[in-house]
């Protein structure tokens, strides 16, 4: 049969809606029908989607999957660890008899995981006909129960026979009309909002439903299912552990097939978690299906037959099928990155403060490291953060504030902050005492070390302590608001910190903390200005596509400096190769603090150099890796545990990473001698820890990789000069 021109539809329709005036917005809408006919048009569109079409007995079609787990930042930036695409063809018979085969599979993330498919058998809705609607994905060891963010299965569909019990209705107004197969179509929206007083224990539907006015069928569902425990709603994701809450959220999009009826185009589930330990951080899990190829009454079948009494039957075609799968419509990340999170900010729990809440005091840390941390300078650190709504519409203005001790060095830090948000900028003040690192060069979420010093003694960073006022503006640009500009100045002042740690939990023989490198003390005037265009490609993360860094920064004052700063990094995919590439740049424009020198070696890209070996006022630096994926054991794998991992997926690569640091003048060489010095073995002359490089320095890798380049091992060396192989190891894709 041919296929139906459902991207096009899809595509109109949902321009349509997001055109139309409130989409999306919890006010209720202008123009509201009276109770009565709200009431009138519900009753109808109730009786017409409590039964299927008799003209509706079957389909078959084609979905195309991604699911995802996103990391959102404190900024409100989406970075993906994990890519999971499948193909599946899907049978549906009437009732609510459903075959999913996955028959085409990849994947991409930043370590070896379990597949996401080990926790769901079944992450699509077949119909939306029928008002016992799952809603969301199911549960992989009862195919016959939704899991919300909960895992309670009793659903309340808001078109169900005792809706009013649990339901407060208002809109019905025409929103949008459009035009498909010579008919003309208006769309009504309703708003749906659980009632206070709903009873028992629920999963219940807070959202939109588009309704098609003339047929009374559903066009479109978008909203999030709110869990109730004894008529009360309650976030805590179905954990005891205080702090933790979660919320699922669901958009279904049907498509007008054959003039006929509406069937399934565009699904998407996300299940967001918030531990408020962590601070702002969500993690989040997303899952986005497009139907296609629709073969209607169609009720032909080359896979296994459902058992009795399993409406949702996932099951696998041969890992030989899969892996020689190629009827990709999409490249791999497309779907994730066309949504995104903050879509979704209308339908989140008020707790998430995604709207001002002025009841009281709560406790937010915006990072992990503001209520605990673990370093060489502080031993043990811990503390307290606690954030207040001062006004509660937009522009919201909030207060936060943390304080905390560390224990080994006998100081309190913490910060003092005062933000306005409205729509895309926020403006603000920050009165900070901080242990600032002086690494560069860094890639996202370098917080310090805490865990590797913490348990295996090894702690990267130089510190310093910091005490700061800043005034601050910044602007979120782009439609997902994920690039940003920004603007700092104020005064600060540096000072030197000392080691009061000499080791963590666990050291190898004569193994401990390296010493902190010095700096210069003394205040300034500092001023910033900072461009980040998708800052998300990374190098860390999987995301595709090309991001950008540019940073200036200038002190005057007792410390005198400029600093300027490019980044330049990219991911994407030619042919059957992998290219992950990255370029950092920096000057210093007047004489230096050592504090703010350029630092190279192992740690930043330099795999075949020591800690920090290089040194300079100039410095550059380049990474770049090429892999290949062989096209064999790429499918998943399923665990007598019901668990499934991806494939081992194995592979090669190779990589160049070339640096370059130099000292300009003897300010410069005074500032690198203020870093520290040793004893050259050689000579018995005092030398200073880092030197500039003298030239361009290159190491070379040569990797076997496994599940898609998330973990790695090889040989790498020196090409500048000679030098020996040695063993490299990676887990993750950073580069």
């Amino acid at each position: 049969m041919k296929q139906l021109p459902a991207n096009r539809v899809f595509i109109a329709f949902c321009l349509a809606l997001w055109s139309a005036p409130g989409l999306g917005q919890v006010p209720s809408v202008p123009g509201a029908r009276d109770s009565t006919a709200l009431a009138t048009l519900l009753a109808d569109a109730a009786r017409v989607n409590a039964q299927i079409p008799d003209r509706l007995r079957a389909y078959r079609a084609r979905i195309e999957t991604e699911m995802s787990i996103v990391v959102l930042d404190s900024g409100g930036r989406e970075r993906t660890a994990q890519l999971e695409q499948i193909a599946s063809d899907v049978r549906w018979r009437a009732p609510d008899r459903y075959d999913q085969r996955v028959i085409g599979y990849r994947n991409q993330s930043i370590g070896p995981t379990f597949s996401l498919m080990s926790f769901f058998g079944g992450w699509t809705v077949p119909t939306l006909y029928g008002n016992r609607l799952q809603l969301g994905v199911t549960s992989a060891s009862d195919p016959n129960r939704v899991m919300s963010v909960g895992r309670r299965s009793l659903a309340i569909h808001p078109l169900a026979a005792n809706r009013d019990q649990y339901y407060l209705y208002e809109g019905g107004d025409t929103a949008v009309t459009l035009y498909s197969n010579a008919r003309r179509i208006p769309i009504a929206r309703i708003r749906v909002t659980p009632r206070p007083d709903a009873p028992g224990d629920a999963i219940l539907f807070l959202g939109e439903i588009y309704l098609d006015a003339d047929w009374k069928q559903i066009v479109r569902m978008r909203g999030r299912l709110v869990e109730v425990r004894n008529g009360k709603v309650t976030i805590s994701a179905g954990s005891r552990i205080p702090g933790v809450s979660g919320a699922s959220f669901v958009e279904l999009v049907n498509l007008e097939v054959n003039g006929e009826y509406w069937l399934p185009a565009f699904q998407r589930t996300e299940i967001q978690a918030r531990i408020a330990t962590f601070g702002d951080f969500r993690t989040i899990v997303r899952i986005v299906s497009r139907f296609d190829d629709y073969r209607p009454n169609d009720s032909s079948w080359t896979g296994p037959e459902t058992p009795p009494g399993v409406r949702h039957n996932l099951t696998f075609a041969s890992s030989g099928d899969q892996q020689r799968f190629k009827g990709w419509e999409r490249p791999i990340g497309a779907a994730s990155s066309d949504v995104y999170y903050g879509e979704l900010n209308d339908l989140a729990p008020a707790e998430w403060g995604t709207t001002g809440d002025t009841r009281g005091l709560r406790f937010t840390p915006r990072t992990l490291g503001e209520v605990f941390r673990f370093n060489r300078i502080e031993g043990l650190f811990t503390g307290l953060a606690v954030q207040k709504e001062l006004r509660d519409s937009s522009p919201v203005v909030s207060a936060h504030a943390s304080v905390g001790w560390a224990w080994a060095e006998q100081t309190a830090r913490g910060a003092l902050v005062l933000d306005r948000r409205a729509e895309r900028t926020t403006t603000g003040l920050r009165v900070e005492r901080a242990l600032a690192n002086t690494n560069d060069f860094q890639l996202p979420f370098s917080w310090g070390a805490t865990l590797s010093a913490l348990l295996g003694s090894t702690d990267n960073f130089d510190y310093l302590d910091r005490q700061s006022a800043t005034a601050f503006v910044s602007r979120t640009l782009g439609t997902k608001r994920q690039s940003l500009i920004r603007l700092e100045f104020g005064p600060g002042r540096d000072r030197p910190v000392k080691q009061n740690v000499s080791r963590g939990i666990f050291v190898g023989p004569g193994e401990g903390f390296r010493p902190n490198r010095g700096i210069r003390e003394g205040s300034y005037f500092r001023t910033v200005a900072a461009l980040d265009l998708n800052p998300e490609i990374s190098g860390m993360f999987v995301d595709r596509g090309v991001g950008a860094r540019l940073y200036y920064e200038r002190a005057d004052g007792n410390l005198r400096w400029q600093r300027l700063e490019f980044r330049l990094a990219a991911r994407r995919e030619i042919g059957p190769f992998q290219l992950y590439a990255r370029g950092d740049a920096g000057t210093l424009l007047q004489k230096p603090a050592p504090q703010v020198l350029f630092e190279l070696g192992g740690d930043e890209g330099l795999s075949a150099y020591g800690y920090k070996e290089f040194a300079g006022d100039n410095a550059a630096i380049g990474r770049a890796v090429l892999g290949y994926t062989f096209p064999f054991f790429r499918a998943p794998i399923s665990l007598p545990s019901r668990l499934i991992v991806p494939g081992i997926a194995p592979g090669i690569a190779a990589g160049i990473h070339a640096g370059w640091a130099e000292i300009s003048d003897s300010a410069a060489q005074r500032a690198l001698m203020e870093l520290g010095t040793r004893i050259d073995p050689l000579t018995g002359l005092t030398v200073p820890v880092s030197r500039p490089t003298d030239g361009v320095r290159a190491s070379a890798e040569f990797l076997v990789t496994f599940f898609n380049g998330a973990l790695a091992a090889g040989v790498t060396r020196v090409i500048d000069t000679r030098g020996r192989w040695k063993f490299t190891a990676r887990m993750g894709q950073g580069f």
